[in-house]
């Protein structure tokens, strides 16, 4: 070995062992900072972004900052990807030049280098990983760096200087200042880090030379909705108090030719133990101060109120700057739009109302409407829900109204074009209504969204910038899914997220009912405006409001809760409702995650999608017996699980779970949209504390009041503790609260019971919410106990009572089966004229396929695990594998639903814009068939004595058609 390559081997784990040193410049200079040529630093106090004092760097044309490293960083390809340098930069004056950062080897090659532009006064982020830099990047030894001074005399202030940063955030924000830091901002993905990107945008939309009568009139209505809309009458006293406690803490002084005071960093770098802030303070601040000076008319509040603006901006809230990184941003914001409009005379007449507005605009994002949506554009859900009102506000506040009609204009545009059925698993909704955020069906991030667009459409019915039918038609489907998930106003565990007992319809949810049926017809019956959602807004509505009462009059009357069978496939799910209650049937695909477990957030719900057959049957989760307290994570409903101890179920990794199964035959399907089916290949995947061979098929049958849940091949190797079906898990209040086990009601704490259940001899069971369990086969475990479980963010302990059954397959099942029914609320009418066993007949449960038939409908379901082949079947030759198919004879004829709940798409990733694609699946019925009426997804292909039947499949959705015998055939 040569002495050069010792010395590199040495200076590269010298490298490794190097930590990241942040640099507050509070103790002193550090001694590997010299000046080269004139210049000088010193420490000041005049402005700062840690502590009280920064780095003063006064320099002149020639000049450099030479900072040298303690050990030599040699990077290799991982880290090349991965290190980086952050530190913010102030400028006292904007300038026409840059900063520029050299990289040199220790024989003084520059390899890597980077600008900073100082086209603006303030404090603004320099963060710039080394695969974004320039240069020829040969040399990958790092001996030191420098700061290559403009040809001119000047000073800036450097502070929380930190390099080398082991990594990078993946969401550094492109800026005015660095536009090339970071290559992935401009993935479909990261819309928040676009800004910069979208301010490039030009408006393809001409400005009016001159506005009509009409459009200043529909601009002014506009205006007028927007102000009465975000008009809360009253200044809330305790947003007055805490911005002016805020305020006090962040202690604002002039200083040099700008501020010093608490600085403002975003989440992602903010100590608050240092008294450092964030956008959430400043949304206090000019909130609270907004709501007093208009309201109160407070010229305190008033003079704060800018005062905190020329902060915010002197500290990097200004347009043109990323802050570092801005993700996630729009959440902390919402209410500095809201008050700019109510305080907007008072902007326009500001000395510093031309930045302010240009803050405004360009943090809503409002310069990506000056074209059209792009498709395929992700995460639509965040903008809609945070920016959407900031954009409409933002448009709105140009001082030329040529300017706001042309913005409100471009906006409306970009909510029509953005308002169509998103394709793959990117943000958005999809076809069945479903609405996507990270990559999954999302409940609980579309709550606020809905009603945020729902706004919209109220603040421009009847204009010119209301969005076209087409995309209202869109919306619809997605407010008609969830009155369809939500009993009455929360949705089961299975599709909460990574939130299993929170998310609800909130009022503002309910709102947008009314707001889109207002809107116009989108039923196709030529009303005035849509009488379908008006009703589905008086059920939901529990306040007398202008909408109720007019809708009222018109005569509308509450509508019924949704009853049927509802196809959610691109959630992998199933929604099963009569009368009052609500059942969700949920699994999971190579294109549908599981659960969403982050590190604090849904530690032990590993199992929310292992075919969960959640019962709601009143209008919340806690009235239908779901409470977190003491809550068994082990044992949702319907769930085949191996039963673990919490610390065992806690997410193996330290940060985000998302899932997905290898399997893709896991899903549901409906005929005539009354009656449906869930079917599901299970398995786990191989992480630590789970079982890799852990599989299961499993399939429920939804009939009437009445679900047929059947398991086959239940196998796994774990020996450590018992695998189990869970019946149900509910909530008991002692003295209140029973069960009934084979016609024993039991009423104490501490019941426990083991039951075995053959053919002839059922275990009965009635929970305390008045649903039977019939258990056919297996033994049966009940008990009555005071539970103790883990809460799922902080782990604390918790503590409840609840009534329990569940099923035993034992340690290492390896052909673990169960059949049992739930009679969903029975009256005492139907428990006496009908027997469970007497109310459906399995005719086959194995491995290949599980198919009932239902003696009370006359419906036949079959779940097609593996090619199904008989001569025994009075309809089928062959049914292919994964194949869900429902029908029933009327008249001679056959009403029947074909659906494979496999979405299909080719990429498998976080998330991909690459759509369902279609699936052939050919059956062979017996006898010549043909089609009643003809379909589009349907041919019929006549085979000997037998029909094919080819049905194209596609996004998850069950293909309905009727078939009647051949006219020569039903003619003999």
């Amino acid at each position: 070995m040569t002495r050069k390559h010792l010395l590199f081997i040495l200076a590269l784990l010298c490298s490794q062992v190097s930590l990241a040193q942040f640099i507050g410049f509070e103790t002193g200079i550090p001694e590997q900072f010299r000046t080269i040529g004139k210049g000088k630093v010193s420490l000041s106090t005049r402005y700062y972004k840690e502590g009280k004092q920064s780095l003063e760097w006064d320099f002149r044309s020639g000049s450099m900052l030479n900072i040298t490293l303690e050990h030599p960083l040699v990077l290799n390809e991982q880290m090349e990807n991965t290190y980086g340098i952050t530190l913010w930069i102030y400028n006292e004056a904007p300038q026409q030049d840059s900063i520029r950062f050299e990289f040199l080897s220790p024989q003084g090659h520059v390899s890597y280098w980077f600008s900073f532009r100082l086209a603006v006064a303030g404090w603004r982020a320099c963060w710039i990983g080394f695969q974004h830099m320039k240069g020829d990047k040969q040399e990958k030894e790092i001996a030191s760096y420098r700061l290559v001074a403009p040809e001119r005399k000047g000073s800036i202030f450097l502070d929380r200087l930190t390099f080398p940063v082991e990594k990078m955030n993946d969401r550094t924000t492109p800026d005015l200042q660095m536009p090339y830091n970071n290559s992935l901002s401009y993935r479909d993905l990261w819309h928040w880090c676009r800004v910069w990107q979208w301010e490039q945008y030009e408006y393809d939309l001409p400005l009016p030379t001159i506005l009509s009568q009409t459009e200043k009139d529909e601009l002014h209505s506009v205006e007028q909705r927007l102000t009465a809309a975000l008009d809360i009458q009253k200044a809330p006293k305790e947003a007055i108090h805490k911005a002016y406690s805020v305020f006090q803490k962040t202690n604002i002084q002039p200083s040099g030719a700008g501020f010093i005071g608490a600085p403002v960093l975003t989440p992602d770098e903010l100590d608050r133990s240092k008294g450092e802030i964030s956008w959430n303070d400043l949304e206090t601040m000019l909130s609270g101060f907004a709501y007093d000076a208009y309201y109160n008319h407070s010229e305190a509040s008033l003079q704060n109120y800018f005062t905190v603006w020329d902060f915010a901006i002197n500290q990097g809230f200004a347009y043109g700057s990323g802050m570092g990184t801005n993700h996630h941003y729009g959440y902390q914001v919402r209410k500095i739009y809201t008050t700019a409009w109510l305080m907007r005379d008072a902007i326009w007449k500001a000395p510093n109302r031309d930045n302010i507005l240009s803050t405004l605009i360009f943090w809503s994002a409002l310069q990506e409407t000056r074209k059209p949506y792009q498709h395929g554009r992700d995460e639509l859900l965040d903008s809609w829900h945070t920016l959407l009102m900031a954009k409409t506000v933002s448009a709105l506040l140009f001082t030329d109204e040529r300017e706001r009609a042309r913005a409100l204009k471009g906006l409306s545009r970009w909510v029509s074009s953005s308002l169509q059925y998103t394709p793959g698993t990117i943000g958005g909704i999809k076809v069945d209504g479903t609405t996507f955020h990270h990559g999954g069906f999302y409940p609980a991030y579309t709550t606020g969204v809905l009603a945020m667009v729902g706004q919209f459409i109220s603040l421009t019915n009847q204009t010119a910038y209301e969005p076209t039918e087409e995309a209202r038609q869109v919306l619809k489907s997605a407010f008609i899914a969830m009155r369809n998930y939500s009993n009455k106003y929360e949705w089961g565990i299975g599709i909460s997220g990574r939130h299993p007992f929170g998310g609800s319809m909130k009022a503002d949810d309910v709102a947008a009912f009314a707001y889109l049926a207002l809107s116009g017809d989108l039923s196709g019956e030529s009303n005035v405006f849509d009488h379908h959602l008006a009703a589905d807004y008086l059920r939901l509505c529990d306040k007398d409001t202008p909408e109720a009462r007019f809708f009222k009059k018109q005569g509308i009357t509450p509508a019924p809760a949704p009853q049927g069978f509802f196809v959610y496939n691109y959630g992998s799910a199933g929604i099963f409702r009569r009368n009052d209650w609500m059942v969700t049937l949920k699994g999971y695909t190579t294109d549908v995650w599981g659960s969403e477990i982050y590190r604090k957030d849904n530690r032990y719900g590993r199992y929310q999608s292992y075919g969960s057959v959640q019962i709601m049957g009143y209008p919340s989760r806690l009235a239908s017996g779901y409470d977190e307290n003491g809550w068994d994570w082990n044992r949702l409903p319907g769930t085949t699980t191996i039963h673990l101890p919490f610390e065992l179920l806690d997410s193996p990794l330290s940060g985000t779970t998302m899932a997905h199964s290898k399997e893709n035959f896991s899903g549901s399907s409906s005929l005539e949209g009354k009656n449906g089916m869930f079917a599901m290949k299970l398995m786990e995947r191989e992480l630590k504390n789970f079982t890799p061979d852990f599989i299961a098929r499993k399939s429920v049958f939804c009939f009437d009041n009445r679900m047929i849940c059947l398991g086959t091949g239940i196998h796994n190797s774990n020996s450590n503790y018992p695998t189990e079906t869970t019946l149900f898990q509910s909530t008991f209040q002692q003295g209140e609260s029973s069960i009934c086990v084979n016609g024993k009601e039991e009423k104490e704490v501490g019941y426990q019971k083991k039951l075995s259940a053959e053919t002839q001899k059922l275990v009965s069971i009635r929970d305390g919410y008045n649903n039977y369990y019939f258990v056919k086969e297996g033994d049966v475990q009940v008990q009555i106990a005071q539970q103790s479980s883990l809460h799922e963010k902080t782990r604390a302990d918790t503590q409840g009572t609840f009534a329990s059954a569940w099923i035993e397959h034992g340690r290492a099942p390896q052909n673990g089966t169960y059949e049992y029914l739930v009679w969903i609320q029975p009256t005492n009418q139907e428990l006496k004229e009908h027997d469970a066993l007497q109310t459906y007949e399995v005719v086959q449960r194995n491995d290949s396929a599980h198919i009932v038939h239902d003696l009370l409908t006359g419906i036949t379901a079959y779940a097609v695990f593996e090619t199904y082949q008989s001569q025994q079947d009075n309809v089928f030759s062959l049914i292919p594998a994964e194949t869900m198919v429902m029908y029933r004879s009327d008249k001679g004829n056959i009403i029947m639903s074909v659906c494979d709940p496999n979405l299909n798409i080719e990429e498998k990733a976080y998330t991909t814009k690459q759509p369902s694609r279609i699936l052939e699946k050919r059956l062979e019925v017996k006898g010549k068939w043909e089609l009643r009426t003809s379909h589009s997804q349907v041919k019929l292909i006549q085979n000997g004595t037998n029909t094919d039947i080819i049905v194209l499949c596609q996004h998850g959705q069950p293909v309905e058609f009727s078939l009647t015998k051949e006219t020569t055939e039903s003619g003999k």
